[in-house]
């Protein structure tokens, strides 16, 4: 049986590994367009601040050792001109710029995500960046080592992350933002305590910007609004990502409404034969029952785990996403798991909620901090279905058991009775948790 896996990232290098477990004899082959497989890109931000000292740390495989360990012909360098269905012929041009095919029975599409740039004049520009490769974020760092005031465009995960690694590394961070608010995944109240810690921390956070352009003579000089114009030796492009579906066009494989490749449970797609997975596919929001866009790491990983056990012959099934999400902010950790009130209105899905603030820990051991937890509930069923938890410890844990919650339809009063775990240095008592579905009660 032949295997080719298109893309070497969370989900191409997975869906290779998966394949290699249910089929040992596969002749599996992944081909990847850049010189790097197997690295982590959610940790990009931290190398370019400095916590990850050497990039290298950040790939898990090399080809050599995924070739050794998993049997799988790695190809880097290797961009897929063309693939040709009825052949089962895949058309490449090697790393030597040499034209190549492979053959497959079964095709896996793990093209990922390209950064979203916004139409706007002076990307050209030296000095202009966005972060999603390694190789480019190898430059950036370079170029930051010989910069002192970065700017970055878009106030999401990325953008916020960046900004404190920025600030880390000594410079100063002028973060723009098209929202009233940081952080638009979620919902205004606790976006505000997000705003706080930015600005405590010496970042300079301009909202409702709309950025039109960037100005400099061969270099980067400013970032250009609609009312005001920042003087800046870098800029940095973090205002989201969109599906890589060129291929996938290309060979008639159906879209869903995001733009994203529409598959099943199993990871087909509407040609038969191909599969595919990560950050170019939709996945059922179990909330919503209908197909998201929500590109993540670890939700990659497990939609190429169950395309690549597929693709070589096995029964597998990803069952969806809640959209759970967790970073930190200096000492902030935010956390979001389910839908937001005003993602639940998008929808159509009237909804009540609770926001409540608690300590971390038992109120007489010492270094508790503050916490907020808001609750959602659906109106008609009262099933929590959205949790936000915000704090300066132990936000982790609890948007997990959040995440577990919605995920099997829990009431505030089921929330109440679960046997979470307690000690004076973890929680108080009556855990946050606990204590805001109690307020829902009410």
């Amino acid at each position: 049986m032949k295997i080719v896996v298109i893309g070497g990232g969370a989900a191409g290098m997975a869906a290779a590994a998966s394949a290699r477990r249910v089929n040992p004899t596969a002749d599996i082959t992944l081909l990847e367009a850049s010189r790097h497989v197997s690295y982590g890109s959610c940790g990009i931000p931290y190398y370019l601040g400095g916590l990850v000292e050497d990039v290298s740390r950040l790939v898990t495989y090399t080809p050599e050792e995924f070739r050794r360990s998993r049997k799988v012909e790695v190809l880097t360098n290797s961009y897929v001109k063309d693939i040709n269905v009825s052949s089962k012929r895949v058309v490449y041009v090697s790393e030597k710029g040499e034209e190549r095919e492979v053959g497959f029975d079964t095709l896996v599409l793990a093209t990922g995500a390209r950064p979203v740039v916004p139409k706007i004049e002076g990307l050209g520009l030296n000095g202009v960046y966005t972060v999603r490769f390694l190789d480019g974020a190898v430059k950036l760092k370079e170029d930051l080592a010989r910069s002192k005031r970065v700017t970055i465009i878009g106030a999401g995960y990325i953008g916020l992350e960046l900004a404190e690694n920025f600030k880390r590394a000594g410079r100063e961070v002028t973060v723009l933002e098209l929202l009233p608010r940081p952080m638009p995944n979620i919902d205004p109240e606790l976006a505000e305590i997000v705003s706080r810690e930015l600005k405590k921390n010496g970042v300079r956070l301009e909202l409702n910007k709309r950025v039109v352009g960037l100005k400099g003579d061969g270099r980067v000089e400013k970032v250009v609004t609609e009312d005001v114009e920042y003087e800046t030796d870098l800029a940095v492009i973090a205002v989201g990502v969109k599906p890589n579906v060129a291929l996938a066009k290309r060979i008639g494989v159906e879209l869903g409404e995001s733009g994203a490749i529409k598959t099943n449970s199993r990871m087909e797609t509407s040609v038969k034969g191909v599969f595919a997975a990560g950050d170019n596919s939709e996945a059922n929001h179990i909330v919503l029952n209908q197909p998201v866009y929500i590109p993540l790491a670890q939700t990659a990983n497990k939609m190429g785990y169950v395309a690549g056990a597929n693709a070589a012959g096995g029964s597998e099934e990803f069952p969806g996403v809640v959209g759970s999400a967790i970073t930190k902010v200096f000492d902030l950790e935010i956390g979001r798991t389910g839908l937001g009130e005003e993602e639940a209105k998008k929808y159509g899905v009237e909804t009540k909620s609770v926001l409540i603030k608690a300590r971390s820990r038992a109120g007489y051991y010492p270094g508790g901090r503050d916490l907020w937890v808001k609750l959602i509930l659906e109106k008609s069923s009262n099933v929590i279905i959205g949790g936000q938890v915000v704090g300066y410890e132990g936000v982790w844990g609890r948007i997990a058991a959040l995440t577990l919650a919605i995920m099997n339809r829990f009431t505030p009063k089921q929330l109440v009775f679960s046997d979470l775990p307690y000690a004076p240095p973890f929680n108080p008592v009556w855990d946050p948790l606990i204590v805001a579905a109690r307020v829902s009660l009410k």
